[in-house]
């Protein structure tokens, strides 16, 4: 909501969209063609950092009111209950040099921006990066973000590609915005290490191997591959291949298809091998991904989370569960549903596309670490398989509230940023067995819901400490005879403060089928559903018809479904 560079506070244009088929070019090139002069951005292009954004306000040319409606603003979600976060973008500007709309560098020339070794301003997060491992430009960033918290009442703030600038800023931040605040600020932020800073280059990175320690947290990138499959930026046939625990690789082969000469065995070795890593991975997201916390891997080894590897790094890299942020979707890259669309089969009926979308959200509920859900993950949002749509307009990005629909089905996504991938788009976007109905949407908000109340249920779900995590949470299920597509989480909740359960046990099925897994530590006991599952009015009523033989404890999950079982309700 800071000033934003790339749109018009007056006389934006708002396109006539025509009504065309939903793999259509006709509607894309209707959005595309406005696109630097329509009413929307994202708003990563940051103009003047502590200013309000003009054209959100009633009076553009009116500073005064600017400041005025957003402090109503926060003053009246305040009073709603709701706390305001702010997602604030200090590592780089919308231009440099003389541009008309740069600041920075036409008051010093040279300082505010990192210069690479020919004295460029460097690129690497597509726009202008700034230098805030330069004392005034961290300073700067430091005292706009504590205004923000002094003036505003902003509550947190989520950082844009943190890891492009330095832990101590980073740190000196946190003090500032408490100290404006008068109580503690929660910072997160992208912690994505790369570009001309990557790997420590030029400073300690506030990024995930940067930050254990300081409190700061950072998005974790471990199970959201694992559940969707692929890596953040697939292109090509690996937007259909990549696929993970929600969208198919219990049923599908593992990677792009084998050679004709395979054997049998083989694929059967490669697709179970892949089930297993992704199994490891889904779990290191639900202890928190913290480095000391200590399961039993795939192969049967007892190794803490920092010792699994995920892409030549470790795993596990966070100190405190308040130092993670768990998640299946956001704002940039695929929504979660669009992914699902491209990678299960497309006979896949409406209903289990909606219990697959619904696991995502299940798996982040009963992480350890900041849940986060994107706005619309729990109504199927979905962007018409967008990939990046921070200019795509209201066409590509509108939330349907009324639930008739989810957005699927818009037409081919924009050209400029997805035009390789339409030949893998079209066959989807063309399928009408993909798109829900109201039904299958309000099924999964109320659904998700119910998770939430899972979650809200018992302090378990939140342990505050790493400590209070390595001993209340131990996975059964672990080992080189698993069934990987049932992940079990058991919880301790004897004497810990608000677990209202002396014991819960959380299964999550992403299978096709029904699957049941036999756990010899958790037999013998009276367990019962959780009260959600068993209200009157609970949402998914298939998580019913999850049954325990308690003497042999032998637990029996329908397919794609998350089941919470619980002992001694208080």
């Amino acid at each position: 909501i800071f000033d934003l560079a790339s749109v018009p506070e007056v006389g934006c244009v708002v396109p006539d969209v025509p009504d065309a088929a939903p793999d259509a070019e006709a509607q894309q090139a209707t959005v595309s063609a406005v696109r630097e002069r329509d009413c929307f951005n994202w708003g990563y292009d940051p103009f003047h950092y502590t200013a309000p954004e003009g054209s959100y306000a009633t009076a553009p040319d009116d500073a005064a009111a600017r400041a005025r409606e957003v402090r109503a603003m926060v003053m009246a979600l305040h009073a709603a209950g709701l706390r305001v976060g702010m997602d604030v973008v200090y590592n780089h500007t919308f231009a440099s040099g003389q541009d008309a709309r740069s600041v920075l560098d036409r008051i010093v020339p040279g300082y505010y921006h990192r210069l690479d070794a020919e004295g460029r301003v460097a690129r690497s997060t597509c726009c202008e990066n700034t230098a805030t491992e330069h004392a005034m430009m961290a300073k700067l960033m430091i005292e706009s973000a504590a205004a923000w918290a002094r003036h505003y009442r902003i509550d947190s703030f989520r950082f844009d590609l943190m890891g492009h600038q330095p832990r101590a800023a980073m740190e000196r931040l946190q003090r500032a915005v408490d100290a404006a605040a008068g109580r503690h600020v929660p910072l997160l932020g992208e912690g994505w290490d790369f570009g001309e800073i990557a790997n420590g280059a030029r400073f300690v990175q506030a990024s995930q191997r940067g930050l254990p320690g300081s409190g700061i947290a950072t998005f974790s990138d471990r199970a959201r591959d694992a559940l969707r499959g692929g890596g953040c930026c697939d292109g090509g046939a690996a937007l259909v291949e990549g696929r993970g625990l929600l969208s198919g690789l219990a049923e599908a082969p593992a990677g792009p298809p084998v050679p004709a000469t395979a054997s049998a065995d083989s694929v059967a070795r490669a697709r179970r091998a892949a089930l297993l890593r992704a199994a490891d991975l889904a779990r290191i997201g639900l202890a928190g991904t913290l480095r000391d916390y200590a399961m039993v891997g795939a192969d049967g080894a007892r190794r803490p989370l920092a010792a699994f590897d995920y892409a030549g790094q470790p795993a596990g890299y966070a100190a405190q569960p308040g130092e993670v942020v768990n998640y299946v979707e956001n704002h940039d890259n695929l929504t979660l549903f669009d992914l699902l669309a491209l990678r299960l089969p497309r006979d896949v009926p409406r209903e289990q596309r909606a219990r697959a979308q619904l696991l995502g959200v299940a798996t982040v509920a009963f992480s350890q670490g900041i849940a986060y859900l994107h706005a619309g993950v729990e109504i199927l949002r979905s962007k018409s398989l967008d990939r990046d749509s921070f200019d795509s307009g209201d066409w590509f990005n509108r939330i349907d509230w009324t639930l008739g629909a989810n957005g699927f089905g818009r037409g081919l996504p924009p050209r400029h940023r997805n035009a390789a991938d339409w030949p893998w788009m079209r066959p989807a976007l063309a399928d009408p067995r993909i798109a829900p109905t109201p039904a299958e949407i309000r099924w999964t908000r109320d659904a998700s819901l119910d998770l939430l109340r899972i979650r809200a249920s018992s302090t378990l779900f939140r342990l505050r400490t790493a400590a209070d995590v390595r001993a209340r949470l131990r996975f059964r299920n672990v080992g080189p005879t698993q069934d990987p597509a049932v992940l079990v989480g058991h919880l301790d909740g004897a004497g810990y403060a608000g677990a209202r359960f002396r014991e819960v046990l959380y299964l999550v099925n992403v299978a096709a089928d029904a699957r049941a897994v036999t756990i010899p530590e958790d037999a013998g006991k009276p367990w019962a559903l959780h009260p959600v599952h068993r209200a009157p009015d609970a949402a998914d009523r298939t998580a019913r018809e999850a049954r325990v033989d308690a003497a042999a404890g032998r637990f029996t999950i329908p397919a794609r479904t998350a089941v919470v079982f619980v002992l001694d309700a208080r």
